[in-house]
């Protein structure tokens, strides 16, 4: 990647001194969608030695490229809670894009999670803002450090896809900054990221892809961004707030930022040409330096390192498979004493790999299903097993019987948070035949399941598994691999217990259980309250003294962990000072495995109001049967900070807070107490 500033601009503006003004404009949107060939690319001109630069979706792979692997969904990802291994894909996913020459990845997304209902869950990374922040910046690294630029989205406030064209998500300053802002202010300033895209949501009143606080005063003024800013497809509709908001690119095709239009203003001086020739120099300065002008946009030896990609992808599964439930040790199969295993429901032999949209695309043919994988690790054993689309009486006579559940996840739909019926009557009827039931789920975010929970012994949830995503989960049944994801998100009993109950959707509305088709439209916009405002998932949960399912951060392990010896560094810490954190973990099992400590901190004296808990430091930590490890972990006093909409600034104040040590949100195990003073 080329980094010489001076020489790179200098370059780009001698550029755009031989364009035309046609030229220039025309520079300004992509080249068109062609479903299935061309997602988006950048305009060519040849004659000033300026190549098309193509793009292709997604965060969990390169969909466009040929004979790809397509990784464990993003929020699988998440559920590892291993930034290194977050590094690792997105490395393996831009040498994906770059095989095929496709240099712009459209990802990764970095909503937030705010319901479990959005279409578009399972492409990003959870609840929690400290997670989503760890587990984003070494992906992007990993993408631009690889010379594929990464594009960080939908900016901002796009939690869910309910008619998302109409709706206008209605939310405060703090909660902005505290939750949805630190992923997209963290890609900037850790990460270096060099594209972002809006979103095609309102935020407050006004379409983010023209809106002039959020890209200029927000992202390039306060937050330092230089790169490139382009629009989610087809979703800007003024020309003059488009082109003065700071966006510098329209796709896929010139259509708001259209020539016509852009003479227009020009014309009646709304708009001078200085201002056209800094959004190419936004473009240009970026394609130059990431080579894009000098160098070969394919590589195809890249295909040389698909075998360690597929380890990649295989790891992630592996690492972030959740198991929630394993009553009286149903897990792992005994193979020793294990005869016959009944595999139920269709997602078994027909495994769903991806959610839809842009963010899910064909796994190829290598795809391996439930079935597959299972049957292979059975047959090494001498079990047999079974399928049955539904059950039947058969299935009572075996050892165990495992259940395949799914449910469409897809971009421009929201689910219901219920299963569909006739998967609770394979669950009910399943359970009834044979005691020893176990359910895998393979989903992007939650699921009612407080209706049927009781009636089954084991639950999984597998995520989409991608390509090879099914392997891992074969594994972990069999115990060749000892789970240890986490939730990176609250599972709800009901509805009416979350935040975002009667804060979401226009009364009345029926979310479907299949995906409706591009084209329909709502005629009139609807808004959406964030009135839980920074208190969303757990800090919900907290606030309201309400216990969930399953909380965030939670997951079983085949093994059993002790976490004590709680150590700070020091009872106070003044201004800049560091506290050092000091904890050990302890495998008190003879099975190998792996804990995630979470430290949590709590703010004890405020005068606005604080969630009883934040996430701010993660550890994950492999041990062998009966070792101890001590592990550390360092806070700081913007650990200790909030957002004040009174002084419209981050503010930290003197006080006592609480070091929280747990494996999950819900289960805190250590505590110890520092006070902050500000000289």
């Amino acid at each position: 990647m080329k980094t010489n500033t001076n020489q790179i601009l200098t370059r780009v503006k001698e550029l755009i001194n031989k364009m035309t003004l046609d030229e220039k404009i025309n520079y300004l949107a992509g080249t068109g969608f062609i479903q299935g060939e061309k997602i988006g690319e950048t305009l060519p001109l040849e004659h000033l030695g300026i190549p098309p630069v193509k793009m292709t979706d997604a965060t969990s792979g390169s969909k466009l490229t040929e004979d790809h692997i397509l990784f464990p969904c993003f929020v699988s990802l998440a559920a590892t809670f291993n930034p290194e291994l977050s590094a690792s894909y997105g490395r393996a996913v831009a040498e994906q894009c770059k095989a095929d020459g496709f240099r712009v990845l459209l990802g990764p997304g970095v909503n937030m999670y705010r319901v479990p209902h959005c279409g578009r869950n399972f492409e990003y990374l959870g609840e929690d803002p400290y997670l989503t922040t760890r587990m984003s910046v070494p992906y992007i690294k990993a993408v631009q450090d690889a010379g594929v630029i990464a594009t960080v989205k939908h900016f901002v406030a796009n939690n869910s896809e309910h008619y998302r064209r109409n709706s206008n998500s209605v939310v405060r300053e703090r909660a902005l900054h505290e939750i949805y802002y630190p992923a997209f202010k963290a890609a900037v300033q850790e990460a270096g990221v060099k594209a972002v895209m809006t979103s095609y949501n309102q935020l407050n009143g006004e379409w983010t892809g023209q809106n002039q606080y959020l890209i200029t005063d927000l992202l390039r003024n306060e937050w330092g961004f230089d790169g490139i800013v382009i629009s989610d497809w087809w979703s800007i509709y003024d020309t003059t707030k488009a082109i003065t908001s700071g966006l510098d690119l329209e796709m896929p095709s010139a259509s708001i930022l259209g020539p016509k239009r852009i003479k227009k203003l020009l014309d009646n001086n709304t708009i001078y040409e200085k201002l056209i020739d800094q959004r190419l120099i936004n473009i240009l300065k970026i394609f130059c330096e990431f080579g894009l002008l000098d160098e070969p946009h394919q590589d195809p030896s890249m295909r040389k390192n698909w075998p360690n990609h597929e380890q990649i992808a295989l790891e992630t599964a592996r690492q972030g498979i959740v198991l929630l439930k394993n009553q009286d040790d149903i897990l792992p199969i005994k193979t020793e004493s294990t005869q016959k295993i009944a595999l139920i429901g269709e997602n078994a032999v027909i495994t769903s790999a991806t959610g839809g949209g842009a963010g899910g695309f064909d796994p190829g043919d290598k795809l391996i299903t439930h079935l597959d994988a299972i049957q292979k690790i059975a047959s090494n054993n001498n079990i047999e097993v079974k399928y049955y689309e539904i059950p039947d009486d058969d299935i009572a006579s075996a050892d165990i019987a495992v259940i395949f559940l799914t449910m469409v996840e897809h971009e421009f739909m929201d689910r219901p948070f219920d299963l569909p019926e006739t998967q609770k009557n394979i669950i009910r009827d399943t359970s009834s035949l044979n005691a020893n039931t176990v359910v895998v789920l393979s989903v992007g975010s939650g699921v009612e399941m407080a209706s049927w929970i009781d009636e089954i012994k084991g639950l999984v949830y597998s995520w989409f598994p991608g390509t090879y995503g099914a392997q891992a989960l074969a594994e972990i049944l069999f115990g060749e691999v000892n789970p240890s994801g986490k939730l990176p998100f609250t599972i709800e009993r009901a509805e009416k217990d979350a935040h975002y109950y009667g804060n979401y959707l226009p009364e009345n509305t029926e979310l479907p259980h299949e995906f409706q088709g591009w084209n329909r439209g709502l005629q009139s916009s609807f808004d959406i309250h964030y009135r839980e405002g920074i208190f969303t998932g757990y800090r919900w949960y907290d606030k309201k003294d309400i216990k969930p399912l399953f909380p965030f951060g939670f997951g079983l392990s085949y093994s059993a962990f002790k976490i004590d010896n709680l150590t700070l560094s020091t009872d106070t810490i003044i201004d800049d000072e560091i506290l050092n954190i000091k904890l050990n973990v302890t495998n008190i099992s003879d099975i190998d495995g792996t804990e995630i400590v979470q430290l949590y901190i709590q703010d004890k004296i405020f005068s606005e109001a604080r969630p009883k808990k934040e996430l701010k430091r993660f550890k994950r930590i492999s041990l062998k049967a009966n070792e101890t490890k001590e592990i550390e972990m360092k806070i700081d006093k913007n650990d200790l900070s909030f957002w004040s909409e009174l002084t419209r600034n981050w503010q930290i104040e003197n006080g006592f807070f609480n070091v929280l040590i747990g494996n999950s949100a819900a289960d805190i195990i250590l505590q110890e107490s520092f006070y902050y003073f500000r000289s």
